[in-house]
């Protein structure tokens, strides 16, 4: 693996430039979830996370936390002094479904919920078929991991799988090929394709109606990001957002997604929220059975058994809602391995894993936006990148977390990392700068 140097920098000038949000709780609760996620799932070092990932969280806090890992009991805890009291946030560890942020709940609690699940032993996935190319050169995703971390790319991980081979990986020196990277907004699109097998197996339809209290809407209004809900997926003018106290502020996610307002006829606009996503994890939940048992057999046995993905996590929140808007955590190379389903019309090795029709219908047909389908990216580039594909669509997930599918191509590109500061305030240039990565790859293989 290549090693690639990347310099931490002036703390307080990530934190100005950041924009991070202040408040403590979402602070503590944030970092204690990242810690205890990316150090026992991803295996990466407390001090890497400190440094690379979660920096401008950690500067944010009024005063240095206090940081408890407990390697037995795996949880993280950590304590910041807040108005003169300690305030502390804890996240535990369950095997089978990664780290929770606890609210209400002991440790013993949050255990007790899934005592009697049955999860599959994690074991290393089916490898993916090989036919690397020394010549491919993926040094355009790295080329800013030498500049201050406010200022850099940061990235950790780049494969490309062609014609359904890997050809080309570089990893820095803390991941892998069989790491198990965060997803990000990209879970989106594993709910989507979950929805199409229970879809398949006739437990959902898409034009099913749902009820969330006040708010009724279909699966395809919930696909497509059009729930009606009112929604703040980022700040608006006066500071008021709904993703950070979704998280950090209550341990259920879709009861308070169904207690916001109503805002617009489910439908009729889009609006990217990961709120929606969370109220479609929930009807996926129900129409799987309706307990913890019955959602980790239809992602688990249905979707991530015959895809040779065998250690994949899709974490809880404390309610035991799926966060299927944000927080599944694959090997890189298993990450491919959705991206080639797009590529196959929804088949790997023989075996129809979701339909033809939910790929090519549902998911990579435009829904109320041109340039989003069924909780995927269609192609947005085209402006600014002419020689891009049309038929390029994309995972994408905070911080840069990137599977970039072109089917005409044969092509799949997974990038994952964490956007600096400053890289992630314009985050449309750094798509832009990723999708021309992406192009260059394809011209080589090409040429």
């Amino acid at each position: 693996m290549k090693h690639i140097a990347l310099k931490l920098g002036s703390l307080a000038s990530i934190v100005v430039l950041s924009g991070c949000n202040s408040d403590p709780d979402v602070l503590l609760g944030y970092s204690a979830n990242q810690l205890c996620s990316r150090h026992f799932i991803s295996q990466e070092p407390i001090d890497f996370i400190k440094q690379r990932v979660i920096p401008e969280a950690l500067g944010a806090l009024p005063n240095t936390p206090v940081l408890s890992v407990d390697e037995v009991a795996k949880q993280v805890s950590i304590t910041a002094q807040v108005d003169g009291s300690p305030l502390t946030r804890t996240s535990v560890f369950r095997d089978g479904f990664g780290c929770t942020l606890l609210h209400e709940l002991t440790p013993a609690q949050l255990h007790a919920q899934s005592q009697g699940v049955t999860v599959p032993q994690p074991l290393p996935s089916t490898p993916i078929a090989k036919a690397l190319d020394p010549a491919l050169s993926l040094d355009s995703f790295f080329a800013t991991n030498n500049k201050d971390y406010t200022w850099s790319d940061n990235t950790f991980a780049v494969a490309v799988m062609y014609q359904g081979q890997l050809v080309a990986e570089q990893y820095d020196q803390f991941h892998a090929g069989d790491t198990r990277m965060l997803s990000w907004s990209m879970a989106k699109t594993v709910t989507g394709l979950l929805t199409g097998v229970l879809v398949d197996q006739g437990k959902l339809t898409l034009e099913q109606s749902l009820e969330f209290g006040h708010h009724e809407m279909t699966v395809k209004n919930l696909l497509n990001m059009s729930s009606g809900v009112k929604w703040a997926e980022l700040p608006d003018i006066h500071g008021y957002e709904d993703l950070a106290p979704m998280w950090y502020h209550t341990g259920d996610s879709v009861n308070y997604v169904t207690g916001l307002p109503k805002d617009y006829k489910p439908g009729s606009k889009f609006e990217y929220a990961t709120g929606t996503t969370q109220l479609l994890s929930k009807a996926l939940m129900d129409a799987s059975g309706g307990d913890l048992s019955s959602i980790n057999k239809l992602y688990q046995q249905d979707f991530f058994a015959p895809l040779g993905i065998n250690n994949a996590i899709a974490e809880l929140d404390e309610a035991g809602n799926l966060r299927g808007g944000a927080r599944m955590f694959l090997t890189v190379h298993d990450w491919l391995k959705i991206g080639q389903l797009f590529v196959n019309n929804g088949r790997w090795n023989g075996e129809q894993i979701v339909s033809e029709a939910w790929i090519k219908d549902v998911m990579m047909s435009k829904g109320v936006d041109k340039h989003y389908g069924g909780q995927l990216w269609l192609n947005d580039m085209s402006f600014w990148l002419p020689k891009l594909p049309k038929d390029t669509v994309s995972l994408r997930g905070h911080r840069g977390q990137y599977v970039v599918i072109i089917p005409s191509k044969q092509l799949v590109v997974a990038r994952f990392g964490a956007y600096g500061a400053v890289v992630n305030q314009h985050i449309g240039l750094a798509n832009k700068r990723l999708f021309r990565s992406v192009l260059d790859i394809l011209e080589q293989l090409e040429k």
